[in-house]
């Protein structure tokens, strides 16, 4: 007999739609919350004066604070009940929305984005986690359907209503509609998340060491990915000596977790034994670099490169079709899975992945309409909404039911590692790149001066005779359009090359799925 109690509620024949709409809700805050933070970077940079790289701290604090909350939230709701506990995280979510938005400088922006990512967290693995705990095994594949689609129409939502706001009205209000979505999932699941829900004994115990040991790792992970670039990566003393800490700290807490002596670890890395999970958890690694690294690129690359005149709306609508499509085949995906079994599923949305990476990488050019990235978004679409379900339930196919909460919070926490260290890897790669790419084209200018010479001067006289320009005068304005030009095409390049190394991620992920043992499928 499980020592895990389900609630009247989930014995009954179907769930009831309020638990499913109120986990949807008060998910789809992050979910709506982490695609508007993507959109409109550039304009939170513009307010509070930041460069680029500043401004992606915004989005790697907070996916830091997140990938540490996920394993910590499981002990937490051992702690204080699975439901107070999310009801609990949903507010401060919310709270932390409105420090957001109130936030007059980089580091209280970072404050609050710290503390909303770690309540996101909770978040982010609860809605998952309270169907697996809840319903029954039959009853799971539909209820995550119909939850996954309200965050799919969450992440529509914040790419429209996002981009509009900010357009018309100020980016800082784009963090109201999270206080309407957490009254309506506070009301839901106040009245149909069961209270009667009993823990497995060993969350109610603390890994005080284990925690201390993840969160040392992390936030020297943080540090070095914020002040890399800034102070030369290895070669600054505080760079080495946190590199050497968050090592130890990382290798001590696998072997922490590990140890038989630990009775209550955050996470059962034992679980990692089993096929299922440590083929869920590799993928989840390398799809979250993926998802995260290229829903931060394509905005930044429309937004501040693109020679094209993108504002936050017209990218939203761009970016949206990604969404719109995964909310319209999520219905198929279990059909899909019992049709063509996990494995096949899974090959087969990672190739649609890795060909729209590679698509995005080959479209990317200073004069793409925008109508082209239309096919790659669909694309990636149809990634999307079947491999992450399939991944996911693949990860408790044979867990006891026990042990459900712990494969899932290890399933997510490796996921969400591989989001907390995408963008920081596309924004060191495109740095690199662009740098590389600045350099080989501005050589090749040099070489082919005559050439060079013969454009500023046809440029220089058609700003002249247009513009009433000097000579001199004219001869400036044609150099800094030539430079902005070739700073602008080794941008360009260096964002395709961001897409193809997401392609070779994908790849990595591809390699991976002969681990995952073979499941039956349907016939018919």
């Amino acid at each position: 007999m499980s020592d895990i109690a389900l609630a009247p509620s989930a014995k009954s024949a179907l769930p009831a739609p309020g638990l499913l709409f109120g986990l949807g809700l008060a998910t789809g805050m992050e979910f709506y919350t982490s695609d508007s933070m993507n959109l409109i970077l550039p304009d939170i940079a513009g307010t509070l004066g930041l460069s680029t790289d500043e401004a992606s701290w915004i989005l790697t604090v907070y996916s830091g604070a997140l990938f540490l909350g996920v394993p910590v939230s499981i002990w937490m709701a051992g702690h204080f009940g699975y439901k107070r506990f999310l009801l609990a995280s949903i507010v401060v979510f919310a709270a932390a929305s409105i420090g957001c938005a109130l936030a007059p400088d980089l580091p209280t922006m970072l404050f609050w984005r710290a503390i909303q990512g770690f309540a996101g967290g909770s978040l982010y693995v609860w809605w998952r986690a309270s169907i697996y705990l809840l319903l029954p095994k039959p009853q799971r594949s539909p209820a995550l359907m119909r939850a996954s689609m309200v965050l799919y129409l969450s992440s529509m939502t914040g790419l429209l209503a996002s981009g509009f706001i900010t357009d018309n009205l100020n980016w800082r209000l784009i963090f109201l509609p999270n206080l309407f979505l957490a009254a309506g999932a506070i009301w839901l699941l106040s009245r149909f998340f069961p209270n009667n829900v009993q823990q497995p004994t060993h969350h109610a115990e603390t890994d005080y060491l284990g925690i201390g040991l993840l969160a040392t790792a992390l936030i020297s992970l943080q540090i070095i990915i914020s002040r890399g670039a800034i102070d030369d990566w290895f070669g600054s003393p505080l760079i080495q000596f946190l590199a050497w800490i968050g090592s130890v700290a990382f290798f001590l807490f696998v072997l922490w977790q590990a140890n038989p002596s630990n009775r209550a670890p955050l996470l059962h890395i034992d679980l990692l034994r089993d096929r299922n999970v440590m083929s869920s958890a590799l993928i989840g690694v390398c799809t979250g670099i993926i998802l995260s690294g290229s829903l931060y690129a394509l905005p930044e690359y429309l937004r501040n490169v693109d020679p094209q005149p993108h504002s936050a709306t017209r990218t939203g609508q761009v970016m949206c079709v990604y969404a719109l499509t995964a909310f319209l085949i999520r219905p198929a995906v279990p059909g899909l899975v019992a049709r063509f079994g996990q494995r096949k599923t899974i090959v087969l949305a990672l190739a649609m992945l890795i060909l729209s990476m590679l698509l995005l990488s080959r479209l990317l050019t200073t004069s793409t309409p925008d109508f082209y990235y239309a096919v790659p978004l669909v694309l990636y679409a149809c990634c999307l909404a079947p491999l992450l379900p399939s991944v996911g339930s693949g990860t408790v196919a044979r867990i006891e039911q026990n042990k459900l909460l712990d494969g899932v919070s290890l399933y997510m926490t490796f996921r969400q590692f591989g989001a907390a260290i995408g963008v920081a890897l596309v924004t060191i790669f495109l740095e690199r790149r662009e740098t590389l790419h600045s350099s080989r084209l501005f050589d090749h200018i040099r070489e082919a001066s005559a050439i060079t010479q013969d454009w500023l001067r046809a440029t220089a006289s058609i700003v002249s005779s247009r513009d009433g320009y000097s000579h001199l005068m004219s001869t400036k304005v044609a150099s800094r359009l030539l430079a902005e030009a070739g700073a602008r095409q080794a941008a360009t390049l260096a964002y395709a090359d961001a897409f193809l190394f997401m392609a070779a991620v994908g790849a990595l992920a591809l390699c991976i799925v002969p681990i995952i043992p073979p499941t039956p499928v349907t016939k018919k």
